[in-house]
């Protein structure tokens, strides 16, 4: 009697033993989808006739996930969002694969006819893309050109371009281009110079002192672009209204020929910032400068602390312990952030501009 317990017993635990291999079998031969909601409300995702709700946040990549488990083979899927254009697809999976679908909103162009009347309102579209669990790495922060050696007896011009997008600049009918969040240096004979910049519809015209043996810097923002204009079927369409260029002075002084900008700990003051005399930093310190060129009052929070920085070229000079140390930087239409370090005695300069192309915040820290 015992011995027959004995053999259920072991019958007992090869079945257990096989179903869960076959089990992991299973498992092992199954693909994963995950989609990822980067819309910043719920969406409706439907997978082979079975509808699922994936809630969304505003910012990658902590949007809402959804991760199924699938048999390989064809899976049809599609997307909706109140308010928007659905979007559909297929995918094509093989056992082991793990496929990440990112979902977002993108504005289509409106349709004009050719007398300009709107036959076709702008539409949010939901897309679908293949995207990553894994975020990718920051791109590595653009440096501006380096100054040159200047010829004798000769001064030069920096234009400095913090508008997002290239600039072209006349100098004399010299045409020159000047990219996005670079600078380029004229060499020119001393004396006064006028000049002219565009980016787009928008234009400026201005003069400038050139001193032999000095580098004069001018950089350049513009108005932070209104509210997309309402495009009514049936109407004309709204005429683009050119955004204002403003220039205000950069300084160079004390930054060594050949190398990318740096701000001294002894830097000149910007001469919008008449009570700010030095960056001298306190012993035991470090001085962290923030220039905001977005054109709007920009909120800037480091160690805790939340500071405003006045639009337009406004600045903000602080005493901070070193080490490492993150940072947010807003305003009402645009956010970034990102870390920087502070060393003892040196002077850490931060530029906030805005890409007027994307309307994203750009932050370069120097």
């Amino acid at each position: 009697m015992k011995s027959k317990s004995l053999i259920w017993s072991l019958c007992i635990v090869l079945t257990l033993s096989l179903v869960g291999v076959a089990a992991t079998n299973a498992q092992d031969g199954q693909a994963k989808l995950v989609i990822i909601n980067y819309v910043g409300r719920e969406m409706t995702f439907t997978l082979d006739g079975v509808a699922y709700a994936i809630p969304g946040v505003d910012t990658a990549p902590e949007g809402g996930q959804l991760t199924l488990s699938l048999a390989p083979g064809q899976h049809k899927y599609s997307g909706h969002v109140p308010g928007s254009d659905g979007a559909n697809g297929e995918a094509e999976l093989v056992a082991g694969q793990t496929l990440v679908l990112g979902a977002s909103l993108e504005q289509s162009q409106p349709v004009i006819s050719p007398a300009g009347v709107v036959l076709e309102e702008p539409r949010d579209t939901l897309v679908f893309f293949e995207a990553s669990l894994t975020p990718s790495a920051p791109a590595p922060e653009p440096q501006p050109a380096p100054l040159q050696q200047l010829p004798l007896g000769q001064g030069a011009l920096v234009f400095v371009n913090y508008i997002g997008e290239g600039l072209t600049l006349d100098i004399g009918g010299d045409i020159y281009s000047v990219p996005a969040n670079d600078r380029l240096q004229v060499n020119l004979p001393p004396g006064e110079v006028s000049y002219s910049v565009s980016a787009g519809p928008s234009g400026l015209n201005g003069t400038a002192q050139v001193t032999a043996g000095d580098y004069t810097g001018l950089g350049f923002t513009q108005d932070i672009p209104p509210e997309e204009p309402d495009y009514d079927v049936g109407e004309l369409a709204p005429t683009p209204v050119p955004l204002e260029l403003s220039v205000f002075p950069v300084p160079l002084e004390d930054e060594p020929v050949g190398q990318a900008i740096s701000t001294p700990v002894t830097a000149a003051p910007a001469a919008d910032d008449p009570d700010e005399t030095s960056l001298s930093a306190p012993t035991g310190k470090g001085v962290l400068r923030v220039v905001n060129y977005v054109g709007e009052t920009l909120t800037f929070t480091i160690d805790g602390q939340e500071y405003s920085v006045a639009g337009g070229g406004g600045t903000l000079t602080i005493d901070l312990a070193p080490g490492e140390y993150t940072y947010t930087a807003s305003t009402p239409r645009a956010g970034a952030n990102g870390g920087l370090r502070i060393t003892e005695g040196v002077a850490t300069h931060v530029s906030v501009a805005l890409d007027m192309g994307s309307g994203e915040m750009r932050i370069y820290v120097e």
